[in-house]
């Protein structure tokens, strides 16, 4: 068979890796700049560099859209709430459906959307629909199990019960388990009267058990004093 102007096989298998290569690098050129206009952000909490840093990350937002971005932002957002911006819950609420539009199997994302409904006083079935998606998609992820009892006291009494019976559960596996138990110091200080009481009322079995915790509480409360 004539083999008369038929390019070597080498030059060939180079030409389709190089097309490859670049079909690649092509589609991972707006990622890349994405996360280049982040580069500069500084981190130090200097006068102007939560909106710089909003900023940016809005920048990289629209250059290529993912999900850990779009929480990023959103948690940006959150912090400027946090410090009086009255349009930024709105925001964050905005970039964390966003996020779940790209990843709606991170349970973490449909949690943190759960507790900016709390924070915006949205409806409660509206929060409450967030907390079973997310207990829906990640039902044992210590992250996304400590802001659904931290969303759902203080709306005890409004929630479903299928909701209720899943933050239960949520609420006796992190005071079982004695790694996650100490992630629950900081937002057990922050609760209210009520919103402790069945805390602990379902995180422990046991009066003993409540009073060792109670006891750690003290212990934690004191050294944040010092």
């Amino acid at each position: 068979m004539s083999t008369e102007g038929a390019a070597p096989r080498p030059l060939l298998a180079g030409l389709a890796a190089l097309g490859i290569g670049l079909f690649v690098a092509a589609l991972a050129l707006p990622r890349t700049a994405a996360h280049g206009v982040l580069l500069p952000v500084a981190q130090e909490r200097a006068p102007g560099a939560l909106a710089d840093a909003r900023s940016r990350h809005a920048r990289a937002l629209s250059l290529h859209g993912d999900a850990p971005l779009a929480l990023a932002l959103a948690r940006l957002d959150l912090r400027a709430a946090a410090e009086g911006d009255g349009g930024a819950l709105a925001a964050a609420d905005r970039h964390l459906r966003a996020a779940a539009a790209h990843s709606p199997n991170d349970a973490l994302i449909w949690s943190e959307l759960a507790h900016t409904a709390l924070l915006r006083g949205a409806p409660v079935e509206e929060t409450a629909a967030f907390l079973r998606l997310s207990r829906l998609t990640g039902r044992f992820e210590a992250s996304a199990m400590l802001l659904r009892v931290r969303t759902a006291l203080p709306l005890w009494n409004g929630l479903p019960e299928e909701v209720r019976s899943g933050v239960m559960a949520d609420m006796a596996r992190l005071g079982a388990d004695p790694a996650l138990r100490k992630s629950l110091y900081a937002p057990y200080v922050s609760f209210g009267f009520a919103e402790r009481a069945i805390f602990l009322e379902h995180a422990f079995e046991t009066d003993a058990q409540r009073g060792r915790f109670r006891s750690q509480i003290l212990k934690y409360a004191g050294e944040r004093r010092r």
